[in-house]
């Protein structure tokens, strides 16, 4: 598919430049005119997108549903996207295998979904991904990640805590590990058998079995090699129940102070001799986390001191000398350590930024010996955004210093690059500056009465209040605080406007916007974290690319082949193709000499039917049709690192998991009871299935069979083949990280056994890549042939056994004839609409312990305004609201509040 240009006026680079008086040369002027032609080639034709997702919440349990609502930008200044209509939202276990993937449809740069969690889901750390196909052609830093804990209640059971003494011997560290351990009613677990496991992310370094004692107690030490500590190190403890099953809690030890990574990064990028630099500090532990410390540089006969933030960063001025070794003392938690500053260069720019002004950038230029740089002594300094010029001098540092005092109106809000280059077009300096973000969206929630009594109607109003405010999505969660452990370190603002754009984990850095804006703390992570996606060299090469292309719909590829391997080939034809969803469509897409055909910008949602039928002018209708999987399939994600959290059961988690469990019991009394009225009906036989009804078993009943609706959740799964997982005695499924998985039937009756099985689709051959495509809601039933008896049917196509799939319509997947073949492709994911009881209006006996009250990823606006309307649980004190979204003109805005009930 051809990739798009699309011209977006706000996405155009200015038509002024700002320039210093000066006699042009040729080498400024050309490197001039080719850094705007590539800038204007790199915004117009590559223009960047970002996804940002508002989840409900950020602790759930098996069984929970997860509410996102999207949003996506795209250039500089970001708007809402115009480009992509479609967004991939992933949830992936913490080894990366892809578990669920939703098919978002875009409309004004949002669109929402959710993700069901099974009963059985494994607790743990887990992982969302978003993106569009265009966006991750970035990269994979382009891409929106957070994470989730999973936790079930029935693991309250065992409930350790680990103290850890830390003791550096050289290349030894000794570790003494204090354990307690209780139960979901806190008592002590006095005489459980305990395994352990040191691990790391690379192999289990230590394992064993102990006791504890009768208070639940246990300590034993151990020894580590400073080799094995320089990444994330865990005690494992597990409680094992049975040879399937046991629970598993892991504790992170503490860091020896070695492995402590301490960085010093002058201002424009090196310390330049005679010049007074600035020096940026970041210190991090193995896990990104910050580290507190107090250092002193030594420098000759000067001795500066600082101290790390609460993000691990801090920064020191000192001049250096030609020649002279700067070394730092360094004290920590973990201890003391020496590390050099870093190289002193005499030749070289420094750059000097103050963006302390309200309304000007102050940019003061320094250099020794610049004229070995550049004869003329000029240069260039560029300011950009992501592209998007704001402003650009020429400079002259003949006499060795010069600046510049740029008005912050030039630049976009947010991060800028400053960047002085050579004639020859070398960047010399550069820094990365912020610029504010003051034109918001302000929100105000009008919550003056609020209703204190269980299951009591809370009726509220949400203004949004700015200049020209223009119409937007916002979307709204209200969670029971007391059930809400963890605060959310990030938001749209601080994702969209600064974590997207850099490199490394920023600690808390919705800390930087809002009321407690911290300037000085935001100027520190600009000079800490590079820029992730921006590359000079790239630029100027003419290397800037995106090789994926931009979906405006869902996207339908496959190949057209003669049906009998003719020698004479194809010479391309046309497909007529009819598509039956919830509005009918019919149009025609020509191919090539090689077949290949796309059927793009679809707009369907779940999986829909499609009717092909396909002519070529050389072989008329004796032709073949094969679909390509999916676009955006994958088992697991390229690249993926696992992490290791630290396992911490506190009050208010414990308080989480007890409710979980309650709503558990509470639904599965009481679930059935409000679906079925057992007084207007008696059973009198067996229930006839409809779908059962439609099902035409043209090889007979399989060995073994299920129906997907049976499984809880079932809807959840990405494909029919994580649905087999553990369904059928004797059928394995094995992922393959590069392809399909692979799928093995053990016991058939044949000789053959061991290859792939026969895979039917409404009693029709397909092959593995194209039965992927088929979603788990569309099948009536799955069933396996593996006995000698049942297989003979199939003869020897049937040596490695059959798996037959039966779609609910049952119209059949194949070849009809006459170059005529009936498809099923998925579509856009249907979304669960959120469940609100109306206490007002019916009444229930079950037990209501909701955690999240209200969820509404799409607000009706009336003018600026928007109503919320609730109803309480049974048991809430506290409410907690998170507001977050985005205008037309790409106005961001956030609004987190907790409220009171305030009962007696």
């Amino acid at each position: 598919m051809k990739k798009i240009k699309y011209l977006i006026p706000f996405l155009l680079i200015p038509a002024i430049y700002i320039f210093t008086a000066f006699k042009e040369k040729p080498g400024i002027s050309e490197l001039t005119e080719k850094i705007i032609s590539m800038m204007e080639f790199y915004v117009d034709e590559i223009p960047e997108e970002k996804v940002f997702l508002h989840l409900d919440k950020n602790l759930y349990a098996a069984g929970d549903n997860i509410w996102f609502s999207v949003y996506m930008t795209a250039g500089s200044p970001d708007v809402p996207s115009p480009l992509s209509k479609v967004v991939y939202v992933d949830l992936l276990d913490n080894e990366g295998r892809l578990l669920q993937q939703r098919t978002v449809k875009m409309e004004d740069g949002h669109g929402y979904g959710d993700l069901k969690l099974d009963l059985f889901t494994q607790e743990g750390l887990y992982h969302i991904k978003a993106y569009s196909y265009w966006l991750k052609g970035f990269g994979e830093d382009a891409v929106f990640q957070t994470s989730i804990q999973v936790l079930d209640p029935y693991n309250l059971k065992f409930q350790p805590s680990v103290t850890f003494d830390k003791k550096e011997n050289g290349n030894q560290v000794n570790y003494l590990a204090k354990i307690s351990a209780v139960d979901n009613s806190l008592k002590p677990l006095s005489g459980d058998s305990l395994h352990y496991e040191l691990v790391n992310r690379d192999k289990t370094i230590q394992k064993g079995i102990f006791i504890l004692d009768q208070n639940g107690q246990y300590e034993f030490s151990f020894d580590l090699p400073a080799a094995s500590l320089n990444q994330v190190t865990a005690l494992e403890l597990k409680q094992v129940e049975n040879e399937d099953f046991a629970i598993s809690r892991r504790f992170v030890l503490p860091f020896p102070s070695f492995s402590i990574d301490v960085q010093f990064l002058p201002e424009g990028g090196d310390l330049i001799a005679g010049f007074n630099n600035k020096v940026a500090v970041r210190a991090v532990y193995p896990d990104g986390s910050p580290v507190k410390l107090q250092g002193k540089v030594v420098s000759g006969s000067q001795e500066v001191e600082f101290s790390t933030n609460e993000s691990g960063l801090a920064a020191f001025n000192i001049t250096p000398q030609a020649g002279q070794n700067i070394t730092t003392e360094l004290v920590t938690d973990s201890g003391k350590l020496n590390k050099s500053v870093g190289q002193v260069k005499t030749k070289g720019v420094n750059l000097s930024v103050d963006n302390t002004n309200e309304n000007l950038v102050n940019i003061l230029i320094q250099s020794n010996n610049f004229t070995e740089i550049s004869p003329t002594g000029e240069g260039l300094l560029v300011i950009h955004a992501r592209g998007r010029i704001g402003h650009m001098q020429m400079i002259n540092l003949q006499n060795g210093v010069t600046g510049a005092r740029v008005n912050k109106t030039q630049l976009p809000e947010g991060i800028n690059q400053v960047t002085i280059f050579e004639p020859g077009g070398t960047p010399l300096a550069e820094r990365l500056i912020f610029i504010p973000v003051e034109k918001e969206v302000s929100l105000k929630l009008e919550a003056n009465q609020v209703n204190s009594q269980p299951r009591g109607k809370n009726k509220w109003k949400l203004l949004l209040e700015g200049e020209a405010f223009e119409g937007g999505n916002y979307s709204v969660s209200i969670t029971d605080a007391n059930e809400s452990p963890y605060s959310n370190q990030s938001h749209i603002i601080s994702y969209l406007k600064m974590e997207s754009e850099l490199k490394g984990i920023i600690h808390n850095p919705k800390q930087f916007f809002g009321e407690s804006r911290d300037d000085q703390g935001i100027d520190l992570v600009m000079l800490t974290h590079g820029w992730r996606r921006f590359n000079w060299e790239k630029v100027l090469a003419g290397k800037m690319e995106n090789k994926n292309f931009i979906e405006q719909g869902i996207n339908v590829t496959g190949t057209v082949s003669p049906k009998n391997g003719g020698r004479r080939g194809l010479s391309g034809g046309v497909l007529n193709v009819f598509s039956k969803g919830k509005e009918e469509e019919f149009f025609a897409v020509e191919f090539g000499e090689n077949g290949k055909f796309i059927l793009d910008d679809l707009d369907f949602q779940d999986t829909t039917l499609l009717t092909i039928s396909a002519s070529d002018k050389r072989q008329k209708e004796f032709v073949n049709l094969e679909m390509d999987p999916p676009l955006s399939k994958y088992v697991s994600w390229e690249g993926f690192k696992p992490k290791v959290g630290n396992f911490h059961i506190s009050p208010v988690v414990r308080e989480y998991l007890l409710q979980a469990e309650k709503r558990r019991a509470s639904e599965a009394a009481f679930g059935e009871v409000q679906e079925i009225k057992l007084d207007e009906f008696v059973i009198k036989s067996e229930k006839i299935d409809p779908n059962e009804e439609q099902i035409v078993r043209m090889y007979g009943k399989g060995d073994a069979s299920l129906r997907p609706e049976d499984i809880s959740g079932f809807e959840g799964f990405r494909d029919i083949f994580q649905l087999l997982q553990g369904r059928f005695a004797g059928v394995r499924v094995t992922p393959d990280p590069m392809g399909m998985p692979s799928i093995t039937i053990r016991g058939v009756g044949s000789l053959q056994a061991g290859g792939p099985p026969l895979i039917l689709l409404d009693n029709v051959p397909v092959d593995i890549s194209f039965a992927s495509s088929i979603s788990p809601r569309d099948l009536a039933s799955v069933e396996v042939f593996k006995d000698a008896a049942s297989l003979a049917v199939f003869g020897a196509t049937g040596g490695s056994g059959v798996i037959a799939l039966y779609t609910k319509r049952g119209a059949g997947i194949g070849d009809l004839g006459n170059g005529v073949f009936n498809l099923r492709f998925p579509g856009y994911s249907v979304t669960r609409e959120f469940y609100m009881p109306r206490y007002d209006k019916e009444s229930s006996p079950a037990p209501d312990f909701r955690s999240t009250l209200y969820w509404n990823p799409k607000l009706t606006l009336n003018g600026n305004s928007a109503d919320i309307e609730f109803f309480n649980n049974d048991v809430v004190q506290k409410f907690k609201v998170v507001v977050q979204g985005m205008d037309n003109m790409g106005r961001l805005s956030y609004l987190e509040q907790e409220i009171n009930l305030n009962r007696n």
